[in-house]
């Protein structure tokens, strides 16, 4: 008999901060969420940071200062998604797994993504150079439709622009 996880919901949104433009999360968030002692989290922080790049260690964790409750500055450290993804990885349990699923999830989604729009982008340039054939022609068979094949150059040209700004797909973001 298979036994349910049961995951408390989180609102990830509260996870999140901007900071000059930038998104961040911070040590405590993390130890609040997956019921870690802050220290605890500052721990495994600082042994991914020793274990990783140092320019991939100081792009994606910050060190900073909170004010407890007793009015004491105390360490902590604001991370990027990129950090937050590797300190969360190394965790174990219901709750970091469940993340790592997700994760896992959203990276195949974005290369199915990137997948069909290769997929019409290929084919939106095939379609089109059967129309640029065809107007070729028109230029070697006479004067007017010559004339024809030169007003159907700019738009031709003009259609192959759109269809390789199609081929990039747009990353939509819901608040």
């Amino acid at each position: 008999m298979t036994e349910a996880v049961v995951v408390h919901e989180f609102d990830f949104s509260k996870m999140v901060m901007a900071i000059q433009g930038k998104a961040f999360t911070t040590s405590q968030k993390i130890a609040d969420y997956f019921g870690k002692s802050h220290k605890n989290v500052l721990r495994k922080i600082r042994q991914t940071m020793s274990e990783c790049p140092d320019d991939f260690a100081r792009l994606n964790f910050e060190p900073a200062d909170f004010i407890d409750k007793n009015g004491e500055p105390q360490p902590m450290f604001k991370l990027t998604k990129d950090g937050y993804m590797l300190v969360v990885m190394g965790f174990t349990g219901s709750a970091a797994m469940l993340i790592k699923v997700r994760y896992i999830q959203a990276f195949n989604w974005m290369a199915d993504q990137l997948t069909r729009w290769s997929d019409m982008g290929e084919e939106a340039q095939h379609r089109h150079a059967l129309k640029v054939a065809k107007s070729e022609v028109k230029a070697r068979v006479g004067s007017k439709l010559m004339n024809a094949r030169k007003r159907e150059k700019k738009l031709l040209a003009l259609e192959f622009e759109q269809i390789l700004s199609l081929t990039q797909p747009k990353l939509l973001f819901i608040e």
